[in-house]
């Protein structure tokens, strides 16, 4: 809830209303937090802001930078990481750490109408959930083609891992007892 206050999920009541001098209390605070986060150096100029959002533009304004690389590199990386000799479970962790770190750079839009009666927040995280199976099934190793091809319209994410886990599972199995189907 307290980064409502600096990315303007939140925004300063008027002055005289019910909540103004508990919102302005937890901006303190908010503010409070950011400047003990800073170098004291820079402190001083920004002492004359008047809440926390303002103090988070400015010093985005002055020091942040452009992103544009780094998910250029981060997309990069995703075209070229593969399963090759790791377990799916390595695998899949080092795409969750890759998505991760896009999802932080470049945001996915949100529907603002409050409490999404559009459904764009659901249609996003479904084209999200899609692109990354099929992140996920493109370069995983060439031992599980036939796991690929199943039942492909009817797969999300989680179903894709489970199943193909599960074979990983049982051929494990399968070397150590020298047994097949």
């Amino acid at each position: 809830m307290k980064l409502g206050f600096i990315d303007g999920t939140f925004p300063r009541p008027t002055a005289g209303s019910v909540i103004f001098e508990q919102w302005r209390r937890v901006d303190l605070m908010v503010t409070s937090w950011i400047w003990n986060s800073i170098s004291r150096d820079f402190v001083e100029s920004f002492m004359y802001v008047s809440s926390s959002r303002e103090l988070w533009l400015e010093i985005q304004g002055r020091y942040g930078r452009s992103n544009g690389p780094m998910v250029y590199q981060i997309q990069r990386e995703i075209s070229s990481i593969s399963q090759r000799d790791l377990s799916l479970t390595a695998y899949v962790t080092r795409l969750n750490k890759i998505w991760n770190e896009l999802s932080y750079l470049a945001p996915n839009p949100k529907c603002t109408c409050g409490g999404c009666t559009c459904g764009v927040n659901k249609a996003i995280a479904e084209r999200n959930e899609n692109t990354q199976l099929m992140q996920l099934l493109m370069e995983l190793h060439e031992s599980f083609d036939y796991e690929k091809k199943l039942d492909f319209d009817a797969r999300t994410f989680g179903r894709a891992f489970s199943m193909v886990f599960t074979v990983e599972k049982q051929r494990f199995m399968e070397s150590k007892t020298g047994t097949s189907p």
